[in-house]
């Protein structure tokens, strides 16, 4: 049976970047916006709408965007249990070096036992995460472009804070708590053990058509079984 990997995003599923950068910038101008109600990638409208780029940039770029701990509830619980339980397990992240340097910083301080991958670009970000081969993979983002173009077999959008404008149009699984999270994946996990179980006792019947149709349907019911004991997906 082939080791199942699981790629985790870091902001926004790991660390409440809305809620840092936010309150950053409420701390920086005197301001008094509610991170909750970001709505856009510029963290619009609880950052006013116009806000120039580089102040965005020295906010991400800043020693304290990724200080203290933003994580969400139960993220490092959960991951390291994950991590325990599988073999392959990685954070991985796309940004300009000298924010993913602070990124790893913090992953040192919090959870240093997880293997990382930085795609990292020294002035502007050009790419997103489809050059890493996620193949039979799960990969958890709370971003749907980069779901969408990757090739994992299991794509999680993990959403803590509500619809934004950059997950809306996103079609497939939604998980808002990383207990949620955890819980999918072991039900993905006990579903696979089971199909490649079946399948090669299926394999080694050959022409037997009624045993083979007797396990094919174990299969079914067994699935079923899973998915009900598991969390509601929609």
């Amino acid at each position: 049976m082939s080791i199942m990997k699981i790629f985790i995003d870091i902001d926004g599923v790991l660390w409440n970047t809305e809620k840092a950068i936010v309150e950053l910038y409420n701390k920086k101008y005197g301001y008094n916006a509610d991170w909750r109600d970001v709505k856009d990638w510029n963290f619009s409208p609880a950052i006013p709408a116009g806000t120039p780029d580089n102040v965005i940039n020295d906010l991400f770029e800043s020693d304290e965007v990724y200080s203290g701990n933003n994580t969400y509830e139960g993220a490092v619980e959960y991951i390291k249990k994950l991590n325990e339980e599988f073999e392959e397990v990685y954070f991985c992240t796309v940004g300009k070096n000298i924010n993913n340097s602070k990124k790893l910083e913090m992953l040192k301080r919090l959870i240093p036992e997880v293997k990382v991958i930085t795609i990292s670009f020294p002035y502007k970000v050009l790419s997103d995460k489809s050059m890493i081969n996620m193949q039979g993979a799960i990969f958890i983002d709370d971003h749907s472009s980069n779901l969408n173009s990757s090739n994992a077999k299991y794509k999680i959008l993990f959403e803590p804070n509500d619809i934004k404008n950059w997950n809306k149009k996103w079609e497939g699984i939604r998980l808002k708590t990383w207990k949620d999270v955890y819980n999918f994946i072991k039900t993905v996990k006990s579903i696979e053990y089971i199909i490649n179980e079946k399948f090669i006792k299926l394999l080694s019947l050959k022409e037997k058509k009624c045993e083979i149709d007797l396990i094919s349907e174990e299969i079914k019911k067994d699935i079923v079984k899973y998915i009900k004991s598991s969390i509601n997906c929609k």
